[in-house]
Order: C-alpha cells, then sequence, then structure tokens
C-alpha cells in the first residue's frame, strides 16, 4: 500500500469513527427525551433500533465510546478487586465522618450541577472530593478522615479518570433511566446511610444497598434510582479502570482528564460561548457570533423579545410586554 493509500485508509477510518460517535450522540440523546418524558416504551424502540442498525450491541448498554473487547456485565463481582475490603473494613470511620459533615456548617454536597437533567422530580446532592486527576482540596478538607483512607487506593485516583464523590438523594426522588458515557470505567458504590424504600436498577436487575456493603457495576448500562422512603440515602461513589482495559485503549482513557482550563474551553465552545464573566455573583455568559445570529433570526421570526425557561414550563416575552402561555 502506498502512502497516500494509507492516509487514504487513514481518514477513512477516522471519518467512520467521527460519525459513529455523532449517531451514537443523537440517538443518546433521543433515548434520554423519551426517558425525561416518562415513555419508558419510546426510549426502548429508539434502543432496539439502534442496535439494528450497529450503533451498540445490546439495548441497554449505550456508552458514547464503546470500546471493543470489554466484558459487558452489567454487576460486577467486588472480591475482584483488591481494595473493596478495605473500603468496608473502613466503612464505620466513613460514616462517623460523613454523619459528622453533613448539615453542619460548611457542608460540601450541595445541588447537583452536573447531573441536574437526570433529576425526574426529587432532589439529589453531590460532592466531588476528587475529579480530572486531582483532589478538590475544598471538599476533601471536609472529609479528611475519608481522603486518606481513599489515598492510599491509587486504582480511584492517580489511576482512574473518574471521581469520587459523595451523592445524597432525599425521599421522593427518582433519577431517570441513563447511560454512562463509557464501558471503559466501572462504577463502585459504598452505601453510607440506605433507608428503607431505596433501590437502584442496573439493566434488567433492581437492586437495594446495602450499608458498608460495596456494589460494583458497569454504568454504561442503562440504571436509575428511585427513593420511595423517608430519610436520605448516602453513597459514596468512586470510578475505577474496566478490568478488562489494557493497550492503547487504557492510555486513551488514562490521558482523556482535563484540567479547570480545558474544561471551561471545552464548555465554552460546545455551547457557543464568546465570554464568562462573574460580577457581584452574578454569571453572565456572552454568546459567539453565530450564536447571536440564530437567536436574533429565532426572535424576530417570531415576534418574540425574550424567552424564559424553567424546568418544562416556557414563557414567552412579547413587545407589548404581555406574556404567551405556559407550556
Amino acid at each position: 500500500m502506498t502512502e497516500h493509500e494509507t492516509a487514504s485508509a487513514s481518514d477513512t477510518v477516522g471519518t467512520r469513527a467521527y460519525l459513529t460517535q455523532m449517531i451514537r450522540r443523537y440517538y443518546a440523546s433521543l433515548i434520554d427525551a423519551w426517558h425525561y418524558a416518562g415513555d419508558t416504551a419510546k426510549a426502548m424502540e429508539c434502543a432496539n433500533a439502534a442496535v439494528r442498525q450497529g450503533v451498540w450491541d445490546q439495548p441497554l448498554q449505550r456508552a458514547r465510546e464503546h470500546i471493543p473487547g470489554l466484558r459487558a456485565q452489567p454487576v460486577h463481582d467486588p472480591g475482584a478487586f483488591w481494595f473493596i475490603g478495605r473500603l468496608e473494613e473502613n466503612y464505620p470511620l466513613i460514616r462517623a465522618e460523613v454523619e459528622r459533615v453533613l448539615d453542619a456548617p460548611l457542608d460540601p454536597v450541595v445541588p447537583t450541577t452536573d447531573d441536574a437533567g437526570l433529576i425526574r422530580k426529587g432532589s439529589w446532592k453531590q460532592a466531588h472530593l476528587y475529579r480530572d486527576g486531582r483532589w478538590q482540596s475544598h471538599v476533601r478538607a471536609r472529609f479528611p478522615i475519608t481522603a486518606g483512607i481513599l489515598e492510599k487506593i491509587p486504582d480511584v485516583t492517580e489511576l482512574s479518570p473518574g471521581v469520587i464523590t459523595m451523592s445524597r438523594v432525599a425521599p421522593g426522588t427518582h433519577i431517570m433511566p441513563h447511560c454512562g458515557p463509557t464501558n471503559g470505567l466501572l462504577r463502585i458504590h459504598l452505601p453510607i446511610i440506605v433507608p428503607d424504600g431505596v433501590s437502584i436498577r442496573v439493566a434488567d436487575r433492581e437492586m437495594q444497598w446495602q450499608e458498608g456493603t460495596c456494589l460494583v457495576f458497569d454504568d454504561s448500562f442503562e440504571h436509575e434510582v428511585r427513593h420511595r422512603g423517608t430519610e436520605d440515602r448516602v453513597v459514596l461513589i468512586l470510578d475505577v479502570l474496566h478490568p478488562d482495559l489494557h493497550g492503547d485503549h487504557r492510555q486513551r482513557v488514562l490521558g482523556r482528564r482535563r484540567n479547570f482550563e480545558e474544561q471551561i474551553i471545552a464548555f465554552m465552545r460546545e455551547r457557543g460561548v464568546e465570554r464568562v464573566a462573574v460580577r457581584d455573583g452574578e454569571i453572565t455568559l456572552t454568546p459567539d457570533a453565530g450564536v447571536r445570529e440564530l437567536v436574533a433570526t429565532y426572535l424576530a421570526g417570531t415576534g418574540l423579545t425574550g424567552v424564559h425557561l424553567d424546568g418544562d414550563r416556557v414563557r414567552w416575552e412579547r413587545p407589548d410586554a404581555t406574556q404567551g402561555p405556559h407550556r
């Protein structure tokens, strides 16, 4: 094969990979929309259609980044991970610290922003002790005992591109069905406080957490949480590399960690934002020229001066200051 033919073949493979990612992205967004609307049947119709078209191998595992050759297993044996015993042995210390911190002054566990779109109803709070390859100092300072235990487990820190998160879910909460972004990671739950009436479904298996006993699952499989109890559920979440991940795939997953500056730039580019500023506690986003032109076209075409979104409700602002119908 000539150099030109090699380059051409490489370009073809790269283009195909890009298109596959785009197709997965749009399918995933459509499936999420049906789940958000509460129509599970239509969500599964879309997932099954995607499998028929070769987008994914199975309808309940829908990672946007699918790494071939990894065991597709919704729930894994905790005994396969050397550090699980250490986590469970230290559960009493971790729980005691968590109980001291929650609802105390400077409690860092606050309403989630990263995953707010998954909350069908209720309240979900989180605090990241570790993310993007670094400890989050202000949160770690509130959980020194927990952090001291975890820093001796490199599998969930420097050898993982994932997170260490304290997760708190209130009674009445429903976190809708969703899939994690990659099958290259497994998610570990160390249940801290688990009242009656709370459950997690992974693929087609519904389970109840047991306080102090780790659950290990592949979050690229569809999963959801329902809280039908009367007290908050608290879980420590950790990510670890899939044990079958090796070679270039492993290095690529590990190399995906981004610092805060890179995250800001990616956020702005993905959403067409030209400038972000904080002034007197207020956040201002300035759209770039393309977004400004698009919004101006939409408003001019409808005769509107503004639109306000509040969850599922919309308020239309018109030149005569009257509001259109909420819907």
